[in-house]
């Protein structure tokens, strides 16, 4: 074997791995870029789900809190309006 064809195959072999480690690194890449794929999706779908139940709760404490419910709530337990003489006001004395 003469230099000439010593070198020629060692550029070619040199290219051949060249090429299988950027061929290696396109398919790791490729597989990272799918798994921050799924975990965005992953956290899209749970913050999808935490504001649904945000505006779920949102909604149940308005209810709880309208002046119809309290009414209703208040005749089951037997609280009225206050008779005069019945409220006392504390005034802050600092």
């Amino acid at each position: 074997m003469s230099k000439a064809d010593k070198t020629l195959l060692w550029m070619t072999l040199c290219l051949l791995g060249m090429a299988l480690t950027l061929g290696l690194g396109a398919v790791w890449l490729n597989i990272e870029r799918m798994d921050l794929a799924y975990d965005l999706r992953k956290m899209k779908m749970s913050l999808s789900q935490k504001e649904d139940l945000a505006v779920k709760l949102s909604v149940e404490r308005n209810n709880l809190v309208s002046p119809y419910q309290l009414k209703k709530l208040a005749s089951q337990l037997g609280l009225g309006v206050a008779a005069p003489g019945q409220i006392r006001r504390i005034t802050d004395t600092r």
